[in-house]
């Protein structure tokens, strides 16, 4: 069967397929409504109704249809835009190439070629940009596999929270050989990670695990290393501590090469009338002064009964030489 119309859409079902005239731009009375709507899975997934909008449809009922010319395949909350698409009905499979664009429940992925199982959500996407607008992130890749309604791994790609509008690269990218992004979970954990900066790179690691968001998450952080004529060498390696969305924590151990071992620890809050930092820096045995050694400070600001604004900086060291051997 071969339909030519301008523009033609097409709602296929469970049992066969019913030809629809349809606005270019999409049919207001169906498109919306699918749209709106969550994918559901398994045995309602594959009930859903499929609409499907180009230049030129050929279809064999129940079978194989191939559409070509400004395609729009819609089904659910996902939505195919291709300038070829063709859709294997019992193997629930769309094949489509040439300006590939596919969005869901927030993300955006375009590119030359796409297969995917539609209701599993299974497939690949050759040469992508992705997009997750609701976090406000995204990257490129040589290929992305999708492993499920939420779950996917790219290769060899580029992942970044900076806008990545214009011909420049973002400040910041994280360049990876492989990374596995989870979107219900909210994390993604890369493998042969490179951070950027600016094109420079600054923190390479075998694998890490980051949020796709700018949402706080506990973890280790990228080491530091520091180096003076009176403590030696210094290597501290800082663990966040996401304790609630108004409290969080960074333990650092350290270790300094002439003094020995060390802790940093800063603590802040956030309350409605109150905030602050508290911050320790221990040394339970400095060789170098032969005892432990240690300084505390207190910084809080807070508001009383509405008008009165009150601030308190507060420093206690352990002793009069603290200032000179650790000045910053």
């Amino acid at each position: 069967m071969h339909i030519t119309p301008l523009a033609l859409a097409a709602v296929f079902c469970v049992g066969g397929w019913i030809p629809h005239l349809a606005h270019a731009q999409g049919d207001p009375g169906l498109a919306p409504s699918t749209a709106l709507q969550p994918l559901p899975r398994g045995e309602a997934g594959r009930r859903l109704p499929i609409v499907l909008q180009a230049q030129s449809i050929r279809s064999q009922p129940d079978l194989q249809t191939l559409a070509e010319g400004d395609v729009e395949f819609r089904r659910g909350g996902l939505v195919i835009q291709a300038d070829r698409l063709a859709y294997d009905t019992p193997l629930d499979l769309a094949n489509a190439r040439g300006h590939v664009r596919v969005s869901r429940e927030g993300a955006v992925y375009t590119g030359p070629e796409l297969e995917l199982r539609v209701e599993r959500f299974e497939g690949f996407f050759l040469q992508p940009e992705y997009e997750f607008t609701s976090f406000g992130t995204g990257g490129r890749a040589d290929r992305i596999d999708f492993l499920g309604n939420a779950r996917s791994q790219a290769r060899n790609a580029s992942y970044t929270s900076c806008p990545r509008g214009g011909p420049d690269e973002p400040d910041w990218v994280l360049q990876t050989r492989s990374v596995k992004l989870d979107l219900d979970a909210n994390e993604g954990i890369a493998d042969g990670a490179v951070l950027r900066f600016l094109g420079t790179p600054i923190l390479a690691l075998p694998s890490l695990s980051f949020p796709l968001n700018n949402a706080r998450k506990s973890g280790w952080l990228p080491p530091t290393i520091n180096i003076d004529n009176r403590s030696g060498v210094e290597l501290a390696v800082p663990y966040y501590w996401n304790i609630a969305p108004h409290r969080d924590a960074t333990l650092a151990p350290r270790v300094l090469t002439r003094r020995g071992l060390a802790l940093d620890a800063e603590f802040r809050y956030l309350e409605p009338a109150d905030e602050g930092t508290v911050v320790l820096d221990w040394l339970p045995n400095d060789r170098v002064a032969g005892g432990a050694r240690g300084g505390l400070q207190w910084q809080h600001q807070g508001r009383w009964g509405g008008d009165v604004v009150y601030r308190a900086d507060m420093v206690r060291v352990s002793d009069r030489d603290w200032w000179k051997d650790f000045p910053s």
